[in-house]
């Protein structure tokens, strides 16, 4: 009896190179905005900011105002050709290499203590460099 094992996989190597996201850092014009939850008020806030990418998955904004939304985390599967922010697949991401620019749209978890009401931040970061 003749056992043949064939595979899918392509017999090229395929390029994972994510060195175009986090090479240096981006400006970043964000918007993020939840409605109201419980007893918190709606809210909608714009900042202009930067951030950095790190290879590690570490996505770091350079805002104080974000309090530990400063610290996030991002990941990309060349699998799927998804973009992930916090471990969630984004709403709607476009890179657009030849203007080394990038969207990302994406919903960010959070908790309010004074009212024990957990909710949603919709992100949307316009990135350039």
């Amino acid at each position: 009896m003749l056992f043949v094992f064939a595979s899918c996989e392509p017999t090229e190597p395929t390029e994972t190179n994510t060195e175009r996201f986090y090479r240096s850092g981006w400006n970043v014009e964000l918007h993020r905005e939840h409605s109201a939850v419980g007893t918190l008020s709606a809210a909608s806030e714009d900042m202009s900011t930067t951030a950095n990418l790190e290879k590690s998955g570490r996505f770091t904004l350079s805002s104080n105002a974000l309090n530990d939304h400063m610290y996030q985390s991002w990941g990309y599967s060349w699998t799927t050709d998804q973009f992930f922010m916090n471990w969630e697949p984004c709403v709607e991401w476009f890179i657009n290499e030849a203007e080394d620019s990038m969207y990302l749209k994406y919903n960010h978890y959070d908790y309010d203590p004074n009212s024990g009401n957990s909710f949603y931040w919709l992100y949307e970061l316009e990135m350039t460099r």
